[in-house]
This record gives C-alpha cells, structure tokens and sequence, in this order.
C-alpha cells in the first residue's frame, strides 16, 4: 500500500492543532485525545473522539463546574437559552455528574490540510462559547440568579481592562 493512499486519522491532525497551541494532552489510543486548558474563567478539558464508521470527529469541552440535582433545571434552563443563540455546537449537562458541556461533530474528508483549518476554527469558536457563557453557568450554579438575568451581560464585548 503506497504510503499517500494509507486512510487519514484525523486525530493527528487534532493533535497537532492541539500541539501548535501549546496545550498538554494525551492520546488514550489511536482514536481519541484528551487536552487540558487553563483560560480566563476556568480549566477546561477538551475531549476527541474520532468514529472511522461515520468518519466524524465528537468534540466536547467540559466545565469545572458540577450542578447538583437541586439545580439541574436551571441549569438546563440556561442551557435552552443559550443554545438558541449558537451558530455552531451546543451545550448540554453531562446525565452521569451534572457538568456543563459544549459539543459538536464535524464530518471529515480527506484532505488534511481542509482539517486542520476547520479543527483550528472549532477549538477557537468552542472556546470562545465557553468563556463567553462560563460567568452565566456560574451566575445560575452559586448566585441564585435566574437563568434568563444570567445572560444580559453574555452579549458586551469588553475592551481593555480598569
């Protein structure tokens, strides 16, 4: 088999967008990638999962943050509110414990250097989301704000600092 036709993993290209970044991450096996973020709000974990069946690429970034039962439907309130807003992705609260979670797959063709872009872009815009929405999930978990209030201040873009 010529090296050229050998079938692409896209989780090496992953892994170098990941590597270009200078995050930490680890490979549990040729199909997924995990990688561990520090940003403005909070450490986010990064997970990879790549599905030759369906030659997709799940993405998920998981919070530091777990809502009790007693919260849970506000937090899926929120959840509501802000999926109406997103162009790209969702969030969701992970059924096992209770954290919040942003998710999207995206199809994959062969052509590594297309991948590599779109992977770049994701990660970036998933981020983005996530800081932009971290301040209302803690609003709504620790504050007692309503989901609704929590969101007022998602769409002020701030400039510089005091």
């Amino acid at each position: 088999m010529d090296i050229e036709n050998l079938p692409l993993n896209p989780i090496d290209i992953v892994e170098e967008v990941i590597y270009e970044k200078k995050w930490s991450f680890s490979r549990a096996d040729e199909y997924e990638l995990v990688a561990d973020i520090s940003s403005k709000w909070c450490q986010y974990r990064l997970y990879f999962t790549w599905s030759e069946n369906i030659r997709a690429i799940s993405f998920t970034i998981t919070f530091d943050l777990k809502f009790p039962q007693t919260k849970i439907i506000k937090a899926y309130e929120l959840i509501g509110l802000i999926n109406e807003k997103l162009w790209l992705g969702h969030f969701d609260i992970t059924s096992k414990n209770g954290i919040p979670a942003f998710r999207h797959t995206i199809l994959s063709n062969a052509d590594s250097d297309f991948l590599h872009k779109k992977l770049e872009n994701l990660v970036d815009i998933a981020i983005y989301e996530c800081e932009k929405y971290y301040p209302s999930f803690q609003q709504v978990l620790f504050d007692e704000i309503e989901p609704s209030e929590s969101l007022l201040f998602t769409n002020f873009e701030v400039f510089g600092s005091a």
